[in-house]
């Protein structure tokens, strides 16, 4: 008995060694070709997914899109597979293309890779929209903050004196997105530079288009506490606003004010506070 506990702990450990030196279960061959197409035009293609070890199946079959924040979301693309248990075949459709639509994107089986430690992913491609500026186009001041969209537009300095109504207008503008006024805020810069409620009266007129929205901000008997900076922002708060490069070998200068930053003075008070930051 002892023998042929031996003889099966050997046949395990075989067993187990030529696993090893398999290495883990491979994955399937996925071919996909970088994408060009038109904005507000239709796109069209086709990938092929070929058997590893394990036979196919078609609702392990996805396709994800990059986000700015390296992280993945489902893309908004039609695909039909076809094809059976050792090649798939799909075809791939969107129509009215965006600037949004241009990114990166992955297509895989069963589950996202981890990243390669060289070139880019199985699977992986890129969708070029013409008619958009190219990512590395975006911005060409490498120490810049990147494009904003939409763009937020508003004087930098409200003057009002002390007692009186200040009355001031500002528009956000986006050529692809679809804007809505329930996503438009404005806040105050406390004193801790954190950012509190306003307490002015807001209203918006929206396009037909939806891709831009006026608004108008109203405040009655200003008093000195209204003095100080702030921030009209869309969705979500943008980060801090990046430092001012001057020439090569000097120190950085002061950050500016961000996007849809501007200041309120109020004439018969003497503090003064920076931009929302």
């Amino acid at each position: 008995q002892i023998s042929d506990m031996i003889t099966s702990f050997v046949i395990c450990l075989l067993a187990l060694s030529g696993a090893l030196a398999q290495g883990p279960p491979k994955t399937p061959k996925i071919t996909v070709e970088d994408q060009k197409g038109e904005k507000g035009g239709s796109l069209s293609f086709s990938f092929t997914v070929e058997k590893a070890d394990d036979d196919l199946d078609k609702d392990k079959v996805h396709i994800s899109k990059a986000t700015k924040d390296h992280k993945f979301e489902n893309a908004r693309f039609t695909v039909e597979l076809s094809g059976d248990s050792d090649k798939l075949t799909g075809k791939v459709s969107a129509d009215d293309l965006t600037c949004e639509d241009q990114s990166g994107y992955i297509i895989y089986y069963a589950r996202i890779p981890p990243p390669p430690k060289k070139g880019p992913p199985s699977g992986s491609f890129m969708v070029q929209v013409e008619g958009c500026p190219h990512p590395d186009e975006k911005h060409n001041d490498k120490n810049g903050p990147p494009s904003q969209d939409p763009k937020i537009t508003v004087d930098d300095t409200q003057k009002v004196k002390k007692g009186e109504t200040l009355t001031f207008t500002f528009s956000l503008e986006s050529k692809d997105k679809t804007l809505s006024e329930d996503k438009v805020f404005m806040v105050k810069a406390g004193k801790d530079k954190k950012p509190e409620p306003v307490r002015f009266n807001l209203s918006y007129e929206l396009s037909e288009d939806s891709k831009q929205i006026t608004g108008t901000a109203k405040a009655e008997d200003v008093k000195c506490d209204n003095q100080g900076g702030y921030l009209i922002y869309y969705d979500k708060m943008p980060p801090p606003p990046h430092r001012q490069m001057r020439k090569k070998g000097r120190k950085p200068g002061p950050p500016g004010p961000p996007p849809g930053g501007f200041v309120i003075q109020v004439e018969g008070c003497s503090k003064r506070r920076k931009f929302l930051s």
